[in-house]
């Protein structure tokens, strides 16, 4: 089979087709993906590729891997599903990332952490992603309800019918003064991150921004302002560059790096989480650039996605097992009504993780 002369690995790219032959339900009947022995006949590559693939979709919980008996798929949990623990917690995204096969990987830790971590508390958590307002009330008319969870960026009505309900509601990763929010200290951390470049000389960085309507993204970039405002310096506008979250538009941002001439070209990148950054890292290296010697990588989120293909990269650890934990708690010491009502921002701590791909500039 032949291969598109993209940037993505070729893994990469069995990966999708995969991901899109599961959202199609080409598997579902058997339940089972075809052996490796039939993938790398299909494909026209090594077993170690194959494995690589499928090593995503584990990880995304959208298959097992049976030894000696196969790769199993993970059925997504319907309403018709749920358990004896009675009327669900719902998690609402704008972005189906569990089967869209195309997610940002922080979504994918989070979901099936907290899901685990409530079910440990005695709560059935359903994940639905919820595109348009007609998908909300037609949710809120529907299955009972304990209580919502919101992920990243939603819209401010949404939390307002929640009020209006009277329903526990809790915001993960994006801060809303209208219910209490568990974020991280988005601005802190990348007000770092940029003191730590700057220290080791370097002053021409790319910032590789995420969907400007998150909170996240523009913390981030607050915290970016912020220090060059410290330093009695003006940010340029033109080492900003767009980004959607995913791998893919680190592999722009880095097609855009290497069309630039080399006295412009940054000796430094910031990507706003680790899929832009590896998808940076990939297409850099692979148009020659050295990496922490000609460029260095930051990446944030602290997953580890990508880290069976590529060397790990200096990141923002969020520290996502704290964030799960306290919004478990807290959710359900709001059922029990003994958290208080008002609402709150709690901001969790950050780590700098220096794995190697930051270096002094040259």
């Amino acid at each position: 089979m032949a291969f598109e002369k993209i940037h993505l690995p070729v893994y990469r790219q069995i990966y999708e087709i995969l991901a899109s032959e599961l959202n199609r339900g080409l598997y579902d009947e058997k339940g089972m993906l075809p052996s490796e022995k039939e993938l790398c006949a299909r494909f026209g590559v090594e077993r170690n590729t194959i494995r690589k693939s499928l090593q995503l979709l584990v990880e995304e919980d959208r298959v097992i891997r049976r030894p000696g008996l196969g790769t199993e798929l993970v059925k997504p949990r319907e309403e018709a599903d749920l358990n004896a623990a009675g009327d669900p917690v719902v998690l609402i995204t704008q972005v189906d990332y569990l089967n869209t096969g195309k997610g940002e990987s922080f979504h994918y830790k989070l979901i099936h952490s907290l899901g685990k971590r409530l079910g440990e508390s005695g709560c059935n958590m359903l994940f639905k992603p919820v595109y348009k307002p007609e998908d909300f009330s037609e949710l809120l008319c529907g299955v009972p309800l304990r209580g919502i969870i919101f992920d990243s960026h939603n819209q401010n009505d949404y939390y307002r019918k929640m009020i209006q309900r009277g329903l526990p509601a809790l915001s993960l990763n994006q801060y809303t003064p209208l219910i209490t929010s568990i974020v991280s200290d988005n601005f802190g951390a990348a007000h770092d991150v940029a003191r730590r470049l700057f220290q080791a000389g370097h002053r021409r960085i790319i910032y590789i921004l995420g969907k400007p309507n998150y909170n996240s993204c523009q913390e981030r970039l607050n915290g970016i302002r912020q220090f060059y405002a410290d330093q009695g310096l003006q940010l340029d506008e033109e080492y900003l560059f767009g980004g959607d979250w995913l791998f893919g538009s680190g592999v722009d941002a880095a097609a855009r790096i290497l069309g630039m001439e080399k006295e412009k070209r940054p000796t430094a990148v910031f990507a706003f989480n680790d899929d832009m950054a590896y998808g940076c890292y990939s297409a850099l290296t692979r148009g020659g650039i050295l990496v922490p010697e000609d460029i260095s990588i930051v990446g944030f989120d602290h997953t580890n996605r990508y880290v069976d293909v590529f060397p790990p990269i200096s990141t923002v650890d969020v520290n996502l097992s704290v964030m799960v934990d306290y919004a478990a708690w807290y959710f359900t010491e709001t059922l029990a009504g003994k958290a208080p009502q008002a609402p709150a921002r709690i901001e969790i701590p950050t780590t700098f993780c220096d794995l190697g791909t930051t270096a002094a500039a040259t």
